[in-house]
């Protein structure tokens, strides 16, 4: 596997970020994350407003600040102290999910979300994955991948399934799922599954929410998804993408809404 770096921001330590991050993410209370040193991946529920506001309790405890763009296909940028045009992200979001470059010894970080698990009501919100979340699924996989490009380099069967965590707000409905993609016929399809958190291999056991395709039109792509309030007390979910075009099949990214 190579990798490529796109931005000399963009740092090897935020890919294995990216990777890792996610599954060592831990649950919290809904109104508070949990921060350890080096880059945390967050979902904001604080009002809108730049980035040194809505981060104003960590100010000196982090360098960089990083949120996926999906209709730029790039990430946004916001690091104290560099100059002006350097940064690219200008406001963080209710709903955002954001990276945090944190330098601190370890504290809890209180996102904006309400206390005891609940969310808000009436409101919508989007997570984005970059393909550089997506792990293979066999150790014998041989692909290539940047920050937001994924494709094996054959097609034999270890390269063709990859699989990324997704961490969605507790509580919330989702509604659709937008994909991003290189490919003809069907050699793309990705999904976004769930199952049971006492689940370990039983493929009866999970369950289909959204599916894009290649064969069922042009990229970006978005699928509505089945009725289904997100429960991450009782279940886990996660994106499957499969690759079987070789080269040609190219995964970018993917971008997840939602209602509360």
């Amino acid at each position: 596997m190579r990798t490529r770096l796109l931005a000399a921001l963009l740092t090897p330590a935020l890919v294995l970020a990216l990777l890792a991050g996610a599954f060592l993410a831990r649950e919290r209370a809904a109104s508070a994350a949990q921060l350890l040193r080096g880059w945390n991946n967050i979902a904001y529920f604080g009002q809108a407003a730049p980035p040194a506001q809505a981060l104003a309790p960590l100010t000196g405890e982090y360098t960089a600040v990083y949120r996926w763009d999906p209709a730029t296909q790039a990430y946004q940028l916001y690091a104290p102290g560099v100059p002006g045009f350097v940064n690219t992200l200008t406001t963080i979001n209710p709903g955002d999910a954001i990276w945090v470059h944190y330098t601190g010894s370890g504290r809890e970080f209180n996102t904006g979300a309400p206390p005891s698990g609940s969310v808000p009501a009436g409101g919508s919100g989007k997570i984005s994955i970059a393909a550089s979340t997506f792990v293979p699924a066999s150790d014998l996989a041989v692909y290539e991948k940047s920050f937001n490009q994924l494709y094996p380099l054959n097609t034999d069967p270890a390269s063709q399934r990859y699989f990324a965590p997704v961490h969605l707000p507790h509580g919330a409905t989702i509604t659709t799922m937008t994909a991003a993609f290189e490919g003809t016929g069907d050699t793309v399809k990705i999904r976004l599954d769930y199952t049971p958190i006492t689940n370990g291999d039983t493929p009866g056991a999970v369950y289909i929410l959204a599916e894009v395709r290649s064969n069922a039109g042009p990229s970006p792509q978005t699928a509505s998804a089945y009725a289904h309030q997100v429960d991450n007390g009782a279940n886990v979910y996660f994106l499957v993408v499969d690759l079987t075009g070789g080269t040609a099949s190219k995964l970018r990214g993917v971008t997840i809404s939602y209602t509360y």
